[in-house]
């Protein structure tokens, strides 16, 4: 008995292995789940820096930086503030970009005081205020196109209305907003600038680089607006995400915040390299921007050529798609099946939406082509 037992279970396993095996015949999904839902790249950054990183030595390793000696806080803003024409104490360094919009909040909120936030964006914007007793007034955004593509926009009318309505303490801009793709803007942004020219304001660029890398707005725009704060960081389009590398550019207005960011015994000596290596690399990461494009627009097709799909154009390295309700907990549990993780969100501005964060060429043609596949399977017409 225990041996036609032990049989039977045998012969079940294998008949069910390969009915797997008959449905993705020909198809050759990842052993460990891919990663497609923090908007991480899956390039890697530049070869330079798997070269650099192997000749990492002990001085980098155990000593405090000594370049307050040279009379700077770091080689790295001292690099960034000469690459765009600032004084260094204007340049900004920190533990990503998710650091300088803490570090602002708590320079400059207290209990009560309200943030300016986009409704439909990234959820760590309506959590920040709460660690200071702040509190979140939402500006919505809203839907257009873009060359024929579902696109979000930002609404300046409004945001103006509601700045001048609710007076907050600090206002953020995304651009490119997360999750939505969408950028401001240069007029619109400009009129909302000058709406808000007495109010702390931070445009996080987190995603700068993929549909744009245009530079030349950040001094004038800095040098005009006394309270203004651009945050970028080397976690997106430079691919150090891991390193955890911010910088911004801070108005003159705002000693408070450079004062409180400056580090006594400097920053990640090991940090700093690898941002100075990806600044003089830009080439390598644009022609991976490239392909993104490329690759974004094969998925604009992909998605408006299945019933109910709507995708947004994006100016990331991600893309929103709205996903019909009646095949979304199906599409997720065949996606999560086959090792495909993408962010399926479930927020107040997104219960029907998916994010996307852009692969390799290929590992972006094989989640689209089993979406594709699913689609069919279950009869989606």
């Amino acid at each position: 008995m225990g041996k036609d037992k032990k049989k039977t279970k045998k012969t079940s396993i294998s008949g069910k292995k390969s009915k797997e095996q008959k449905k993705n015949k020909g198809v050759k999904y990842p052993k460990e789940p891919l990663f497609l839902d923090r908007n991480e790249s899956q390039t890697g950054p530049v070869p330079e820096v798997y070269k650099f990183l192997k000749k990492v030595d002990m001085e980098l390793l155990s000593w405090y930086s000594r370049d307050f000696m040279l009379g700077i806080k770091s080689r790295l803003s001292k690099r960034i503030a000469d690459d765009y024409g600032f004084d260094e104490k204007h340049v900004l360094l920190s533990y990503g970009s998710e650091d300088l919009l803490k570090q602002i909040i708590h320079c400059y909120v207290n209990p009560g005081d309200k943030i300016l936030i986009p409704r439909e964006a990234w959820w760590y914007y309506k959590k920040v205020a709460s660690e200071r007793g702040g509190t979140n007034v939402e500006y919505p955004m809203k839907k257009g196109t873009m060359d024929g593509i579902p696109y979000y926009l930002y609404d300046v009318d409004t945001m103006i209305q509601i700045y001048n309505d609710t007076k907050p303490k600090v206002v953020v801009i995304a651009s490119p907003n997360n999750p939505t793709g969408n950028r401001i803007d240069s007029k619109d942004l400009k009129r909302f600038l000058d709406a808000t020219k007495d109010t702390v304001t931070m445009i996080d660029e987190a995603y700068w680089g993929f549909g744009s890398t245009e530079n030349e707005y950040v001094k004038p725009y800095i040098d005009e607006y006394p309270n203004l704060v651009i945050c970028r960081t080397f976690s997106k389009f430079f691919a150090l995400a891991g390193f955890r590398i911010g910088f911004a550019f801070a108005g003159k207005n705002l000693d408070v915040l450079i004062n409180f960011t400056t580090r006594y015994l400097g920053y990640n000596r090991v940090s700093e390299k690898l941002g100075e290596i990806a600044l003089d690399n830009i080439d390598w990461y644009l022609k991976i921007g490239k392909q993104y494009e490329k690759d974004k627009e094969m998925m604009y097709r992909t998605f408006l050529n299945l019933k109910g799909f709507v995708p947004f154009r994006s100016f990331a390295n991600f893309m929103l798609v709205d996903i019909p309700v009646e095949i979304r907990a199906g599409l997720k549990k065949y996606l999560d099946e086959r090792n495909l993780k993408i962010k399926f969100l479930d927020e107040d501005a997104f219960r029907t939406e998916a994010r996307i964060s852009l692969g390799t060429k290929e590992q972006n043609k094989l989640l689209m082509d089993t979406i594709v596949k699913y689609c069919k399977e279950v009869d989606w017409k």
